[in-house]
């Protein structure tokens, strides 16, 4: 389950927080997108609650891959999803009915909160990404086929902004939420 932060508040200080971006969709709670940086510029902390937030979504059938680009300047980045990634007691993975998105950028050297920003995804996106969750739910895991089809996905597009352009299912920009 995801535990409750606010800026300016730590992480558990023993947990070793990779560098980038982590991702958990479980129904009933928001959509939860981690960005783990070591001492992150002031734009990057900005990026966080600036407009536009976008989002993309690849379904790759045993992988899915939700592609984000933070306010006006930074450019996209992305992050592979599966379902089957996540222990069962976390809860069902989804999409919740009330598609909020919250977005917490740490600080992975001291493990500070810097910036957190809650938006909301469109109806049809996040339609999309949940049918896709529940299509992937629905087959057996397979890592072979996760890595394959990731492969092949940077390999015919290099770059986010390849994936984004020339093969995402679905695309948003999405709300803040007040």
């Amino acid at each position: 389950m995801h535990s409750i932060v606010q800026v300016g508040s730590r992480l558990e200080q023993y947990a070793d927080y990779p560098e980038g971006a982590a991702l958990t969709m479980f129904a009933g709670e928001p959509v939860q997108l981690m960005l783990f940086l070591s001492r992150p510029h002031e734009l990057e902390v900005e990026a966080v609650t600036a407009a536009p937030t976008r989002f993309a979504w690849v379904d790759g059938e045993h992988t899915g891959i939700l592609a984000y680009r933070l306010g006006p300047i930074l450019s996209w980045s992305q992050i592979p999803y599966n379902p089957h990634l996540y222990e069962h007691e976390d809860g069902l993975p989804g999409v919740d009915a009330d598609p909020i998105v919250r977005i917490v950028l740490v600080d992975r050297d001291d493990h500070t909160v810097k910036a957190m920003h809650e938006v909301r995804w469109p109806e049809e996106f996040a339609a999309t990404v949940r049918a896709s969750i529940a299509h992937m739910r629905d087959l057996p895991y397979n890592r072979v086929a996760y890595d394959h089809v990731l492969a092949g996905l940077h390999r015919r597009y290099p770059t986010p902004e390849d994936l984004v352009l020339d093969r995402a299912d679905a695309h948003c920009t999405a709300t803040p939420v007040t």
